[in-house]
């Protein structure tokens, strides 16, 4: 309402001036101010008795035709009215005016003077008063029907969400996660700075408010960044912003995440857990931002590599936790004398790296040795009886200079090493010396119980280990070898002739000629290849070494020396010392052979998100986590089972003679082993198994068949949600087939220059008009002998294919071209193209996008390019420069599928999207549903305040549509208003627009 409106429909009254008046008294927080400025208007009608309700403004609210009883005004307050009343020169009754607050709650208004009779005038004013002030109470019911609806979604964030005014700090909202986390019950009117935290006389230190101030030129001033509660002790990762709040002041909104556990889980991740200072991950992080730096000129560094001096003896000789004790005592006499924006980080086992910022060599060298000298005389104080020092090599990397992180560290250690050989030199010397001097005294001696060796070189090798008495022709060879060959025991006689029937005929001469010289006396060694027959009746290729040892008469007395079956070595996993895929396959066709009624099953395991597990450590951390899942699987399986490493992080387990029960009981065992997290050399990771099983011979009669069944069901489990067990089934076999079938059918279709593939266009319409405003160009297939496929069955094929890629460029430029030819009839159209990430992620996907735009002339600004929420989130900081160069290009960007992504509100702040899509799962069913009709228009009010388009997908009934259509949604897509269409008829509409006017398309 304006003074000059008033004025208009009330220009025969005295009362046009004082409207200045009447909007005090309406917008009047208190009963004090409203009698105030109501006795301003009304004065000059004399009126003698003034009968208020508790203060106005606070019962808009509830005031209604069927007004809700209202509370009793207070004695204290009732004076407090009389007396401003009494100032003002207006005469009251006390019982009146008593009478009328007890026995009418509702009157919000009550005028009465003496004369029997009014003037036109004042009847004219008293109904324009009555009007003004149910519409403003109108107009107040709205306003708090938007808090109320504000309030329940910020209460149904997780989050923590405050307000406060800006001016004076104090809260003026407070979600319910937040009051609950902090245990507030009613923060508002409060200072944050008294609530918030702790021991604060006044605003924080920290406060954002004067760096959000500085910002005053930007749209949208906002700081973010992370700060640790001086009151709960907890970490958050804080946004906060200016904003206007509901009565147009300006207020400060912070947005908080807790943030404390991921911190937590990083920190662990970078500490080692030995030294508590940043382990090999971190610190190369670290290292690789400081070399960045010196590349851009803004700073020098001195690095230096460190090498525990003898470490392993002290292990050995004392004790690896004595050892513990010396890496620790270096990390921490380091860490004293270190700048807090120096860099120390242990690197491996007994390595440390060392980095001075600004500093010269020199000064490197200065710290290290005074940490030196420390270290000699913390050994002499504590009595060590070891070396306590280490070897150190240092070089200078000037401002300016470009060198990549490995460079570096190949440069320290080499450093490092000239050093390290000078004290290995040293130290020999020193020892020579030593050995010499105790030669002379007689103290060095040595011996052993030679009837133990034999048994202890047999346990500590693979090779077969034999021993010849040449003096009675008897051989002695290792168990194992018995087994594998079918020796006739281990003591065998004449074992020329044993041995040399396993011999292969082919190689049977060289086999005699080699062991002939030995015997001849003609050579003392011998080293020959052959192959010979195992068990299995395989011929295996083998490596025969031996020695003649001579007595102190020079007669040859033992021939001895190693068998290697070289088949064995190349069929042995080296990561985890389990047979490999080659053995696998070999012991299943055996069994197959030499039992084949009896039922056997193959269980293929693949450790989920391994590769999480990889780019959390590095990959040396991963192959010891696939040596302990090897023998946490070999530990926990019955005697009829055998484990093998297959490809990955996969292992197959081969299991004789067993029910489905019995392996789902195998399966329990390791699901229950797996389901935790693990801890190894203080670093900790969580990994669980999927499993596939396939059995024979009711699933397949051969290896291969039987691996690729399991395979498959392994596929399933994964896709079933992870750690689980699947069987095979023909349904799984089905849809395999099925899938690769439309794999080869679709690369035959992209060779066929795309037959089968076509677009389709659903129209996009415009909430307030009716009118199309854009299209989403939707890709279908469709080829025989499978008809059409639905999208969601073909398109992750592309994509798991890498079809994605041809087809997609396809697609994009179909879609341009169709834009710039239905441009020519409605130049405002807009044309939606679905990207896939593995697009975006080829090199030149965004130079054939500009390429495709100047072949097509098609205007940039038309083009909307989509990705889904759940993409972006997850790859967002890779993605980032790509959508600035889209951005560049001219064309607009869309996040499809918003609120099903687990950081929706988040994305929003992060994403540069132009426009938000809701999904349709929070569009169906809309007008049945309070939470999804609050959160659209959360959304929407959210978007709209920075700029954001927004678009409901999925609405398909004229009920989902009213409840959409006051809510100010920019665009709608969905059944309701059209199904995606051919080109063909999507022309015939467009020229009906044209020559009929744009109704035709409404």
């Amino acid at each position: 309402m304006t003074a000059s409106s008033f004025s208009n429909e009330q220009n025969s009254t005295p009362f046009a001036a004082d409207c200045a008046d009447l909007i005090e008294f309406l917008r009047a927080g208190d009963g004090q101010s409203q009698v105030q400025a109501l006795s301003r208007i009304l004065k000059p009608f004399g009126f003698q008795t003034l009968t208020l309700y508790r203060p106005l403004f606070s019962v808009w609210e509830s005031w209604s035709e069927d007004p809700a009883p209202a509370t009793k005004i207070s004695p204290e307050e009732m004076n407090r009215i009389q007396e401003t009343l009494k100032n003002c020169d207006l005469s009251i009754k006390n019982d009146e005016l008593w009478t009328s607050l007890q026995t009418q709650p509702e009157t919000l208004l009550y005028l009465r003077r003496e004369e029997k009779e009014w003037k036109e005038t004042e009847l004219a004013f008293i109904r324009q008063l009555r009007q003004y002030t149910a519409a403003y109470s109108s107009s107040l019911d709205n306003r708090q029907n938007e808090i109320r609806f504000f309030h329940e979604i910020m209460d149904q964030m997780p989050t923590h969400l405050w307000i406060a005014d800006a001016q004076t700090h104090e809260i003026l909202f407070m979600n319910q996660a937040m009051k609950e986390d902090f245990q507030l019950t009613s923060p508002e009117g409060q200072p944050c700075w008294k609530v918030l935290q702790r021991g604060m006389n006044g605003p924080c230190r920290f406060c954002p408010l004067p760096a959000l101030a500085a910002q005053s030129d930007l749209k949208l001033p906002h700081t973010q960044g992370e700060r640790k509660n001086t009151l709960n002790q907890r970490i958050y990762r804080n946004r906060d912003s200016l904003i206007h709040w509901i009565d147009g002041r300006l207020v400060h909104f912070q947005h908080a995440i807790d943030v404390t556990e991921s911190h937590r889980l990083r920190l662990d991740a970078d500490t080692d857990e030995l030294t508590l200072i940043p382990n090999r991950r971190a610190g190369l992080r670290t290292l690789d931002e400081l070399l960045e730096q010196v590349g851009q000129g803004q700073l020098s560094i001195t690095a230096a590599m460190l090498d525990i001096d003898q470490l392993k003896a002290v292990n050995d000789q004392f004790g690896h936790r004595e050892g513990d004790v010396l890496i620790r005592q270096i990390s921490q006499t380091l860490t004293r004398l270190l700048r807090q924006e120096d860099l120390f980080f242990r690197l491996s086992g007994d390595e440390f790296i060392l980095v001075l910022i600004n500093q010269p060599v020199s000064a490197g060298t200065a710290l290290l040795n005074q940490a030196q000298m420390q270290l000699r005389q913390w050994a002499e104080a504590e009595k060590k009886a070891y070396r306590c020092s280490f070897c150190f090599g240092l070089i200078f990397v000037a401002a300016g200079t470009q060198l990549a992180c490995g460079t570096l560290l190949s440069q320290v250690d080499d450093a490092m090493y000239t050093q390290k050989r000078l004290l290995h030199i040293q130290l020999k010397e020193s020892e020579k010396a030593q050995m010499q001097l105790k030669e002379y005294h007689g103290e060095v001696s040595f011996s052993y119980d030679s009837a133990y060796l034999y048994d202890a070189l047999v346990e500590s090798t693979d090779d077969y280990i034999f021993i010849n008495n040449l003096r009675d022709d008897v051989f002695r060879y290792p168990q194992a070898m018995v087994e594998e060959f079918g020796l006739p025991g281990q003591i065998v006689r004449n074992a020329a002739a044993v041995w040399g029937e396993k011999v292969h005929p082919d190689d049977k001469a060289a086999f005699l000629e080699a062991n002939q010289i030995i015997l001849d006396g003609r050579a003392t060694s011998h080293n020959v290849e052959y192959r010979a027959l195992n068990q299995r009746g395989e011929w295996v290729w083998v490596r025969c070494r031996g020695k003649v040892v001579f007595d102190e008469n020079g007669s040859p007395v033992l021939f001895a020396g190693m068998i290697s079956n070289l088949s064995r070595k190349n069929k042995t996993d080296r990561i985890t010392g389990l047979f490999n895929k080659i053995v696998y396959r070999e012991e299943t066709q055996r069994l197959i052979t030499r039992r084949p009624d009896t039922p056997l099953a193959i269980m293929q395991l693949g450790l989920d998100d391994f590769k999480h597990i990889n780019d959390l450590y590095d990959r040396s951390f991963g192959d010891e986590v696939l040596r302990i899942s090897a023998q946490r699987i070999m530990s926990l399986l019955p005697e009829n089972a055998e484990v093998y490493r297959l490809d990955g992080d996969e292992f197959g387990i081969l299991i004789s003679g067993c029910q489905p029960e019995a392996i789902r009981g195998i399966y329990k065992k390791l699901q229950t082993a797996f389901d935790q997290q693990m801890i190894y050399e203080g670093k900790r990771y969580y990994c669980t198994l999927s499993a596939g099983c396939a059995v024979y011979p009711q699933d397949a009669q051969s290896f291969l068949e039987l691996v690729k069944a399991a395979g498959y069901a392994l596929e399933q489990a994964k896709l079933n949600g992870k750690n689980r067990l699947e069987f095979f089934t023909r349904q799984i076999l089905a849809r395999k087939i099925r899938s690769l079938g439309i794999i080869e059918k679709m690369r035959e279709s992209i060779d066929q220059n795309y037959a089968g593939f076509f677009l389709m266009y659903q129209p996009q319409v415009s909430v307030t008009t009716g009118q199309w405003i854009g299209f989403e160009a939707l890709t279908r297939w469709q080829k025989e002998p499978y008809g059409f496929v639905p999208p969601n069955e073909f398109i992750p094929l592309l994509e798991e294919s890498g079809m994605i890629s041809p087809v997609g460029r396809w697609i994009f430029r179909q879609a341009c071209a169709k834009c710039a030819q239905w441009s020519a009839l409605a130049p405002a159209l807009t044309m939606s193209i679905n990207l896939s990430y593995l697009q975006l992620m080829e090199p030149d996907f965004i130079d054939y996008m500009q390429e495709t735009l100047a072949a097509t002339q098609v205007d940039p600004g038309r083009i909307i390019v989509e990705m889904t929420e759940s993409v972006i989130a997850s790859r967002a900081h890779a993605l980032e420069h790509l959508f600035q160069r889209i951005h560049d290009l001219g064309m607009r960007i869309a996040m499809d599928d918003f609120g099903t992504g687990y950081s929706s509100l988040d994305m929003l702040k992060k994403m540069p999207a132009d426009i938000v899509k809701i999904d349709r799962a929070f569009v169906h069913g809309v007008d049945a549903s309070n939470f999804d009709e609050s959160f659209i228009q959360f959304i929407v009010a959210i978007c709209h305040k920075v700029n954001i388009e927004v678009c409901a997908e999925g609405v398909e009934t004229e009920a989902e549509f009213q409840i959409l259509y006051p809510m100010n949604v920019d665009t709608i897509q969905g059944y309701y208003f059209g199904k995606p269409m051919r080109e063909e008829e999507i022309n015939q509409k467009l020229k009906a627009m044209v020559s009929s006017g744009p109704d035709a398309v409404k």
